[in-house]
């Protein structure tokens, strides 16, 4: 049972990551009308469509074991520039700062080597 809690609790915020991004996605490829007049204001409407397909491919490859670490690192890509343009158009970047930091613990409790590397560098540096 603790095996089967452990594996629960790793799996949890992958699926909530996928679940938020995801619906997102089909939110933009359908052209739901509030994005629409959002994605008008900051000059991105046609790009609608292209942005949720590839939402769902980066969702794609974050679940997927084989390349979750490069997942990761798109992730982390896609929604440090969506921060920044929300930033730059004067609107709230809370949102897309929750969901990076809900992939950065999703790619932890998954695989906390993605982070080893950045311990082991800080050792090897002269003090």
């Amino acid at each position: 049972m603790k095996q089967k809690r452990k594996g629960i609790l790793k799996w949890t915020p992958t699926a909530v990551v996928s679940l938020v991004v995801g619906l997102s996605a089909v939110m933009k490829i359908i052209a739901l009308p509030p994005l629409v007049e959002i994605y008008s204001r900051i000059g991105l409407v046609e790009y609608m469509t292209t942005l949720g397909l590839a939402e769902l491919f980066l969702v794609a490859i974050f679940i997927m074991p084989r390349t979750m670490k490069l997942g990761f690192l798109l992730l982390t890509a896609w929604f440090g520039g969506a921060m920044a343009v929300e930033f730059s158009h004067g609107n709230v970047f809370i949102f897309p700062a929750m969901i990076l930091t809900l992939v950065w613990i999703a790619a932890f409790l998954r695989d906390p080597s993605i982070f080893k590397v950045l311990k082991t560098q800080r050792q090897a540096m002269p003090a």
